[in-house]
C-alpha cells in the first residue's frame, strides 16, 4: 500500500507542478538596475528617473523610477548601456550624471547616483 501510493505521489508530482510552473513570469536574469541614494548612511531615494541607453546606439530601454527602496531595474540584453539620472527638485547628482554599464547574461549591472539634497 505505501510503494502505491509512493509511485501514485511520485507521477502525480510533475502533472501538478507543470501547470504551476507555466503560470510564473519568466526569471530576468539580465538588466540594468538604477540605485539613487543620499548623504553618507547612502538613504534611499523614491521618484529620481532615468534613461537607458545602448552604448552602440538603437532604441533606448524604458525609462524608470526608482521606488522606495531607492532602487528600479528594467530588464536588457547583455550589452554596454549608458544611464542619465534625472533631476531632482532639491537635490542635485554629486558626480557624472551619466555611468556605462556593461549587462552580462544572467548579472544584472547596477548604476548607483549620489544625490546632495539641500
Amino acid at each position: 500500500m505505501r510503494r502505491t501510493l509512493f509511485v501514485l505521489a511520485v507521477c502525480a508530482a510533475p502533472l501538478v507542478a507543470a501547470p504551476l510552473a507555466a503560470a510564473q513570469p519568466p526569471a530576468v536574469d539580465t538588466g540594468v538596475q538604477v540605485r539613487a541614494v543620499y548623504g553618507p548612511e547612502q538613504f534611499p531615494i523614491a521618484g529620481v528617473t532615468a534613461d537607458i541607453t545602448p552604448c552602440a546606439g538603437g532604441p533606448a530601454l524604458p525609462a524608470v523610477t526608482t521606488d522606495a527602496t531607492g532602487a528600479a531595474t528594467v530588464p536588457a540584453g547583455a550589452g554596454c548601456y549608458r544611464v542619465r539620472a534625472g533631476e531632482l527638485s532639491g537635490c542635485a547628482v554629486d558626480g557624472d550624471p551619466v555611468q556605462q554599464v556593461s549587462v552580462v547574461p544572467g548579472i544584472t549591472a547596477i548604476a548607483t547616483f549620489r544625490y546632495r539634497c539641500a
